[in-house]
């Protein structure tokens, strides 16, 4: 009877816990998370930005940014819940591929690519996927664009139309 006493403290304990995850709600709770999870050095101190979200059903992806126009910028994607109240609790940071310079994607989240594009050489993501190839122009920098099909090719066109490699 102690074990089952015991067993069913523990259980309520870690779920008591598993609920104290900090639900954050701007732009400042999220850079104060996300300087937490970059892995660079002077991830305290080096100038940092909230550059957008993908929001699909109750989950968002955050996309943050390192340095400044004299840096090397570095790409921080954050999986998240989206809250009954809007909020975001923080899941677990995502890996990225670089594609170029200043080019990175998450690849197969929730079914289709997260890109993030903030290099002004690159004007068009084209994307072929099952349904077709479609062109998304890229309207500012940095650009993030969800793909909600994964896709069978993915290029990124300069202002010519010109593939750039």
């Amino acid at each position: 009877m102690k074990r089952i006493i015991s067993s069913i403290i523990i259980v309520i304990m870690i779920l008591s816990l598993a609920g104290c995850q900090r639900v954050m709600y701007d732009e400042e709770d999220f850079i104060e998370k996300a300087r937490k999870e970059f892995a660079i050095s002077d991830a305290e101190t080096i100038e940092m930005k909230y550059i957008g979200e993908h929001v699909k059903r109750d989950n968002a992806l955050l996309w943050f940014m390192s340095g400044n126009e004299h840096q090397t910028h570095n790409y921080l994607p954050m999986s998240c819940t989206v809250t009954e109240d809007g909020g975001r609790v923080f899941e677990h940071t995502r890996s990225t591929v670089d594609r170029g310079t200043d080019i990175v994607v998450v690849v197969d989240w929730h079914g289709g690519y997260a890109f993030c594009v903030n290099n002004t050489k690159y004007k068009t993501i084209r994307i072929d996927d099952y349904s077709g190839v479609q062109e998304i122009e890229v309207t500012e920098y940095p650009f993030i664009y969800y793909s909600p099909l994964l896709p069978r090719e993915y290029s990124f066109l300069d202002e010519n139309g010109e593939e750039i490699r």
